[in-house]
């Protein structure tokens, strides 16, 4: 088989998200030419409500809210309607969370000219987030099977879960992790082979966005430091 027929052959096929794990690169070229969205954007809701229930049945709220003056019976129905909202949130963090990211990198494209499409850029998210997603279910799902400490919520696969830092240090270092980098690798990859952007630009936006989440989850993490610290007085 020629060189020609093989990449035709690629781009004949429907892009796969457990493709991204070995091969994304050829996922690339698939949605590059044939951009699909709802099965994979379905899955990845799916593995984000997933995520978000193991991750809210458990934890223990009972002592906080005992300690902020509720009954027993009040605090069982406040954690009850908190976890009950945790997870209707959870189940529109993915579809969110990928239409926001959706919407940065095609206003960038078209800034810098590129003729890529939304639909093709939305898949590309979708594929990229599912990364992501997978990294958020084994991280809950191993600290939920170990009962650890949910409530904070360290991802095992950080620089943090050796540290184990607070506050902004905490955020920072949670956020250089695996699945995270991972992503934000196939961002820069995706944004060169779907977009059609310069090797440069792509790795500068990616790195840029990082870098911006990285800001975010310091401030995150000295935010609740601060709340903490005036809730002990």
């Amino acid at each position: 088989m020629t060189e020609i027929e093989l990449s035709k052959n690629t781009v004949e096929k429907k892009p796969s998200l457990f493709g991204m794990v070995f091969s994304p690169n050829e996922q690339f070229e698939r949605i590059r030419e044939r951009p699909v969205i709802w099965i994979p954007f379905i899955i990845v809701t799916l593995i984000g409500l997933a995520a978000t229930i193991i991750g809210t049945l458990g934890i223990d709220s009972s002592a906080q809210l005992n300690e902020l003056g509720f009954s027993g019976d009040e605090a069982a129905a406040m954690e009850m309607s908190m976890k009950v909202g945790t997870i209707i949130f959870g189940f529109f963090l993915a579809p969110i969370t990928v239409l926001f990211s959706t919407i940065i990198y095609f206003a960038i494209a078209k800034i810098a000219k590129s003729q890529v499409t939304f639909k093709k850029m939305l898949s590309l998210n979708i594929f990229i987030y599912f990364i992501a997603g997978i990294g958020q279910l084994i991280n809950t799902a191993i600290i939920a099977a170990i009962n650890g400490d949910l409530n904070t919520m360290t991802m095992l696969t950080s620089l943090n879960s050796f540290v184990g830092a607070g506050g902004a240090l905490g955020g920072i270092l949670n956020s250089f992790e695996i699945f995270g980098i991972w992503s934000t690798v196939l961002s820069a990859l995706g944004l060169h082979k779907v977009a059609g952007l310069s090797k440069t630009a792509s790795w500068t936006i990616a790195i840029v966005i990082f870098i911006i989440g990285v800001i975010f989850l310091a401030v995150t993490g000295a935010a609740n430091e601060m709340f903490e610290g005036m809730n002990q007085f």
